[in-house]
This record gives C-alpha cells, structure tokens and sequence, in this order.
C-alpha cells in the first residue's frame, strides 16, 4: 500500500485513474479539495510489473474479473 501526499496542499492526494500497459502499471492521484488545480498537482506513479505486487493482490481475490463478463439476459 502507498499513500502519495500533495507538496502544495499537504493533503493526501485520491487514485482516480490506473492503466495497465505491458511492462509498466500507471496510477494517476487528484487532490480532492478547491485548493489544488489537478492540471498543476496531478501526480503520475509509474510502477514495473514485476514490482507492482497491488494488482497481484487485487487479482487474486475471489471475485476479481480481468475481463468484462457479459450480463445475463433477464429471466
């Protein structure tokens, strides 16, 4: 687990976008508040795979799903 803290607001900063590209994971945190502009303080964390080991976790869970599993048809 990581935490990633703005140097402008001294706030903990919020993941609101991760990619998975073929050698590297990326994590993309906002402040959450009126007091940072995302455009200036957006923090992008570029992470080796075979470092990564949160997604490693995350797809181990029982109901994690790397793909979209079509909806059934309603009865």
């Amino acid at each position: 687990m990581m935490s990633v803290k703005c140097g402008n607001c001294d706030a903990y900063q919020t993941i609101v976008g991760f990619r998975k590209l073929p050698e590297k994971n990326v994590y993309t945190y906002e402040c959450e508040n009126e007091i940072c502009d995302p455009n200036v303080t957006r923090t992008i964390v570029e992470v080796p795979r075979e470092f990564d080991n949160s997604t490693k976790r995350a797809e181990e869970l029982p109901y994690y799903s790397s793909e979209e599993e079509p909806e059934a048809p309603p009865e």
